[in-house]
């Protein structure tokens, strides 16, 4: 198993696509792979997980 970080900025959004949405998303994709999320400052988000 590989373990990856994916980065998620909401500088890097469409107008009206919220982060959460996004992450959310992605977390559903991952499933039981999902290793930890953190925060980092106030608009972006770390998740790390398992391929």
């Amino acid at each position: 198993m590989v373990h990856k970080i994916k980065y998620f900025d909401t500088n890097e959004l469409k107008p009206g696509v919220f982060l959460q949405d996004v992450v959310n998303d992605f977390l559903a994709e991952k499933n039981e792979k999902i290793i930890a999320v953190h925060p980092v400052m106030e608009k972006t988000l770390l998740v790390h997980y398992q391929e």
